[in-house]
């Protein structure tokens, strides 16, 4: 089961880390464009959201490294035994799964306007269609099911810490690119900001 749950996790995240990248490169290829702006952002709140988020990702793949190898650091890697179960994992497994694919969908349905951070230099368009007509974030939301996936298959103190950072670094974040949308779309992103929710339709 051990050995499951580490090719379980291992997957998502190379999945993740693939869809990132993939996405990067196409959009550099026909647009010249890099969607990673939030380094190069002139905001210090940008940039110091970007240090959070490399650290974040470090973080992870230590995670990643010492629950594969099964190495214990006190109470933080001890799963929780009521849901340590095959049946959990291949739960969590999906719940990932999910979550990755709306993170395709999003940049699909965003095009050459997707980006990591807010982009400054560029008035990128405002997708209200699709899956965006409900929810402002469906991005955010794969993310999301993602930890709430690999939580599931590594029940840890580790994990849930890394969760709850994650969250936080995103309601700021979204929080930031909200305010910035405002100041640059106007009434027309108010009106769909009035008609939406952040994450689940109907609910928040």
């Amino acid at each position: 089961m051990k050995i499951l749950e580490t090719i379980f996790v291992i997957t998502l995240f190379l999945i993740y880390l693939g869809l990132w990248r993939i996405k990067q490169l196409t959009l550099r290829k026909n647009t010249g464009i890099d969607p990673n702006v939030m380094a190069k952002s002139s905001s210090n709140v940008q940039i110091y959201m970007s240090h959070i988020a490399n650290a974040l990702t470090v973080y992870a793949l230590i995670i990643i490294i010492l629950h594969a190898a099964q190495i214990k650091i006190g109470s933080m890697f001890t799963g929780i035994e009521a849901i340590s179960a095959t049946l959990v994992d291949i739960i969590g497994f999906l719940t990932g799964l999910i979550g990755l694919s709306l993170c395709l969908y999003a940049q699909i349905k965003m095009g050459s306007s997707w980006r990591v951070g807010i982009d400054e230099k560029i008035k990128t368009e405002l997708i209200t269609t699709g899956l965006y007509k409900y929810i402002r974030n469906p991005t955010y939301l794969g993310l999301f099911l993602l930890n709430i996936g690999v939580w599931f298959i590594w029940p840890t103190w580790a994990v849930f810490l890394l969760n709850l950072t994650f969250f936080l670094f995103l309601e700021i974040q979204v929080r930031c690119e909200e305010d910035y949308l405002s100041l640059v779309h106007g009434v027309k992103y108010t009106e769909y900001k009035k008609r939406t929710k952040r994450y689940i339709p109907f609910v928040y």
